[in-house]
């Protein structure tokens, strides 16, 4: 019977996350949001990615360049871009803009984004297999070739961080607005970044998340990881150095997790709160760098960043890139 189980659980994993998840997310939609905010979603949508395209190229003041990457696709493109955008105009940076595909990024999306930021590269789904087949070959790597195969949130570490010269990598969430200068985001990459040794360059930045949301059970995490998990960590921004991703560890850490506990949608947010645990991380203020804005928050324009996960969704679709959108390009 556990063989049995054993076989079926990510059968039943999969049909959970492609139908009944989504199934969930609809109905808590029209109870919390309103039927007037589900209708009208597809409408601001569309409304939203084709302001993207007219948005003009942000200006910069010189200094070092800030390098970010973005998990994104066709359905993500624009979001991207006002991240991106917002970043840069906020910031006066210079933005090297690196994209890994989800597997539905167009040539005419990545077009769109090299428009504003034509520095940078962007890792292609089909041109990751070969690299993933041969440096995760699936015979030592089930578990993280599994979910390559089903989570596409893990492409966030393994796209861009496989197969890369050591380095620095700093991973933003495309459904996110920068409203003021982010000092202290831009202080940790500044002192992260300068050549200095490897192990001055290991502390990771991250957000801080509306609720916990790791998933799989404080005590469970801490018994791999070796360290106290850091409450509340959120992914929205994640800094990461390459040398603190130990492949053959984290298989361990996903095959332990899903054997024990199953198959989550927060599982990299848990990954990364693992690998922080054991290192001193930057967490920002959350005060400043908000997750799930309140409505008040978005009318007063509070913070230097805003995070629009689950509920605040209205909010990141109705009024607030508009109102971003005029205070940069009035």
């Amino acid at each position: 019977m556990r063989q049995l189980v054993s076989r079926l659980r990510p059968h039943l994993g999969r049909w959970r996350r492609r139908t009944l998840d989504p199934l969930r997310r609809q109905a808590h939609r029209l109870r919390v949001w309103g039927p007037r905010a589900v209708l009208r979603l597809p409408a601001w949508q569309g409304q939203m990615e084709a302001a993207a395209l007219t948005l003009p190229p942000p200006g910069s003041d010189g200094g070092e360049p800030l390098e970010v990457w973005f998990l994104t696709g066709r359905r993500f493109w624009y979001q991207t871009a006002f991240c991106a955008w917002t970043l840069a105009c906020s910031s006066r940076r210079p933005l090297v803009l690196q994209l890994v595909d989800d597997g539905t990024l167009t040539p005419a999306d990545e077009a769109a984004l090299r428009r504003l930021f034509p520095r940078g590269s962007t890792r292609w789904r089909r041109e990751l297999e070969p690299l993933v087949d041969g440096l995760l070959p699936r015979e030592r790597f089930p578990t993280l070739r599994a979910r390559w195969d089903d989570y596409i949130n893990i492409h966030k570490l393994i796209a861009v961080h496989l197969g890369q010269p050591p380095g620095l990598r700093l991973v933003l969430d495309s459904d996110m607005l920068v409203l003021a200068p982010p000092h202290e985001l831009l202080a940790w990459w500044d002192a992260m970044a300068v050549a200095a040794p490897d192990d001055q360059r290991r502390r990771p930045c991250l957000m801080v998340d509306c609720e916990e949301s790791y998933g799989y059970s404080r005590p469970l995490m801490e018994s791999l990881c070796g360290a106290p998990i850091p409450p509340l960590l959120n992914v929205g921004v994640c800094g990461l150095h390459s040398r603190l991703l130990d492949w053959e560890e984290l298989e361990h850490w996903c095959r332990t997790l899903w054997e024990q506990e199953g198959s989550c949608y927060f599982l990299e947010q848990a990954l990364v709160a693992m690998l922080a645990a054991r290192e001193q991380p930057l967490v920002l203020p959350r005060e400043r760098y908000i997750t799930a804005p309140s409505r008040r928050q978005v009318r007063r324009g509070e913070g230097v960043l805003h995070h629009f996960v689950a509920d605040s969704k209205p909010l990141y679709f109705g009024p607030s890139w508009r109102r971003r959108l005029k205070e940069l390009a009035p």
